[in-house]
């Protein structure tokens, strides 16, 4: 007989998405339905693994992973669509608040019934109750109806319950999460206990504190298949990882004013590619349409690339329009004028503008980019690429022109300024582009560029309680200006000042300032605890730290910069707002 509890191979679940709940009733009624009225999502796919008695075995990664749908053929309450699931023992399945207790019936009577219908004998279940009253601490609310539970007493009570009788699998699906701190220890002390005695603990958690804590073993799933499996510690290292990079593609993605879809796609373009767009000078779409016929990306003056609704012709180059009717502008060609033509206009896309792709073969030649247009009548479109972090103009496309026009663009590796003896990892990155409302200042300087930068050096929108940063801030000073001010400040969403970084207060003096330059400011340990903040910068002509009203600025973003800040790494407990470090010392008395 095989000592595994558990076994999967090649295991699969595919579900049908109807387009109607009409199709879907068919189908549950057994009658043929259209393969055309239904796509399939595969929740998980090719997934092996096997599971000892006795084991503790994590089961993480993020919402739609395909772990609860796991857990529901483990527990035989869903079939694979393929491959075989073997599991030997009795399964005892804690997977959602809400199910298994009647809301009218008090706590004790819920328990007692569930505790008949495990097959428990009558006479041991008194004791049983007791032993769960004890357990669950909820007093004179053990005799209330459970529809008056908060989620954190009902996980209690179902927790307590499911664990009365050795299960010989136990599935815990997230929750716990409805408890407090210490419930949980409670919980992972009890079932540290069931696995002494030979039962196995599929548990599924968000927090990778109590992974570490309960488990000797993880399962990182994604996407439906199994990433990773092994240590607790090291495959939570590389999940936490992998969050922290979504929630930096996510940020990226919003300043770019694209789907993470599209921002991951343009990952790793590079210098040999960019993102464009048109827009229109009142930062959306126009009324009327703005109307193109082709695009031309030339190297040295040869065309390496022409695209057109009627196709695409490339040497060593490509190109695509970001076609989203959900969130983009774009609609599908047209014709208009006589020629066959995408029309760019308020068509109710959510970010406004009309993007495309391009990518190209690395090269010292003179690049150049034209595009064949016929103007909207109602305001001017600007053409835009995407670079250090915001859109920057290339042309204008005026309004009411007549027929069709080409405007001509000469493109460089990048179109903006980088510092002297920076290099493009360096480059401070703004995170989004700003409106008028967002910055104002005198402008005899202004802050071309901004970014926070991890130990590692690389530019982030995330960063770890704890860790060294790095704020870069970029300037354009078009004069001469005498010892400007620079301040980076950090609120809490509810607008409370967390800290800010002032160069005056620190003794920093920058003497004559003119030109293009880069402005850092070095933290040796980031004491902000985790949560949600937004940064202003700013460049101040004079700042008297005795006055309390805001002096006049060069330049100020103010709260432009979504900043997230990560707990340090196995750290579940919470440290408040500011992560302090403190020296401690015992001394005994004589």
């Amino acid at each position: 007989m095989s000592e595994f509890v558990i076994e999967a191979k090649g295991l699969a679940k595919a579900y049908r998405r109807f387009r109607s709940p009409g199709w879907r009733a068919l189908d549950a009624l057994g009658l043929p339905v259209s393969r055309n009225r239904y796509d399939v999502l595969w929740a998980l796919r090719g997934v092996d693994f096997t599971v000892a008695k006795g084991e503790r075995i994590g089961l993480i990664g993020r919402n739609g992973a395909g772990k609860s749908t796991l857990l529901r053929m483990i527990a035989g309450q869903a079939a694979p669509s393929e491959g075989v699931l073997q599991v030997r023992g009795n399964v005892q399945a804690l997977m959602e608040l809400g199910t298994g207790f009647h809301p009218d019936f008090s706590g004790i009577d819920n328990a007692r019934t569930a505790l008949s219908l495990q097959g428990m004998p009558t006479q041991e279940i008194p004791a049983c109750i007791e032993e769960i009253i004890d357990f669950t601490e909820l007093d004179d609310f053990i005799h209330r109806p459970v529809r008056e539970y908060s989620a954190g007493m009902y996980a209690r009570l179902a927790f307590a319950v499911a664990t009365s009788i050795s299960p010989e699998v136990l599935i815990i699906d997230e929750i716990l999460g409805a408890g407090d701190a210490y419930f949980m220890g409670k919980s992972i002390q009890r079932m540290r206990q069931l696995t002494d005695n030979g039962a196995t603990v599929l548990f599924v958690s968000h927090d990778m504190s109590s992974v570490q804590l309960l488990c000797d073993r993880a399962l990182w799933i994604d996407g439906g298949h199994v990433l990773m499996d092994g240590d607790p510690l090291a495959v939570g290292k590389a999940y936490l990882a992998r969050v922290r990079e979504e929630d930096e593609l996510r940020l990226r993605a919003r300043a770019m004013s694209l789907t993470k879809g599209q921002a991951r796609a343009l990952q790793g373009l590079g210098e040999a590619g960019g993102l464009f767009r048109l827009v229109s000078a009142q930062d959306g779409a126009p009324a009327k349409p703005c109307w193109l016929a082709g695009l031309r990306l030339q190297q040295a003056g040869e065309v390496v690339l022409d695209l057109t609704p009627a196709g695409i012709k490339s040497t060593n180059a490509s190109a695509e329009l970001l076609i989203d009717p959900l969130h983009m502008n774009w609609r599908s060609p047209q014709n208009q004028a006589g020629c066959r033509a995408w029309p760019f206009g308020d068509f109710g896309g959510s970010y406004g503008h009309a993007p495309w792709q391009m990518s190209w073969s690395p090269s010292n030649a003179e690049l150049s980019l034209e595009l064949d247009y016929c103007s909207s009548p109602s305001t001017d479109v600007l053409v835009q690429r995407y670079e250090d972090g915001e859109y920057r103009t290339l042309a204008t496309l005026p309004a009411g022109e007549e027929g069709w026009k080409t405007v001509h663009i000469v493109l460089s590796a990048r179109c903006g300024v980088q510092p002297e003896g920076t290099s493009s990892e360096e480059a401070a990155e703004p995170l989004q582009a700003l409106s008028p409302d967002e910055r104002y200042g005198s402008g005899e300087v202004k802050i071309t560029g901004f970014a926070f930068i991890d130990v590692d050096g690389r530019r982030r929108h995330t960063l770890v309680s704890g860790d060294a940063v790095q704020a870069v801030l970029e300037f354009d000073a078009g004069t001469e200006v005498f010892e400007p001010v620079a301040v980076v400040a950090i609120y809490r969403p509810d607008g409370t000042c967390a800290t800010q970084l002032i160069s005056s207060r620190d003794g920093i003096r920058f003497g004559s300032v003119q030109g293009r330059g880069r402005i850092s400011v070095d933290v040796e340990r980031l004491h902000l605890g985790p949560g949600d903040y937004i940064a202003s910068v700013a460049l101040f002509r004079e700042l008297n730290l005795a006055v309390g009203h805001e002096p006049p600025a060069y330049d100020l973003h103010d709260r432009c910069y979504p900043l997230k800040i990560l707990p340090p790494a196995g750290i579940a407990v919470s440290i408040g707002f500011v992560n302090q470090p403190a020296c401690w010392a015992i001394r005994y008395q004589a």
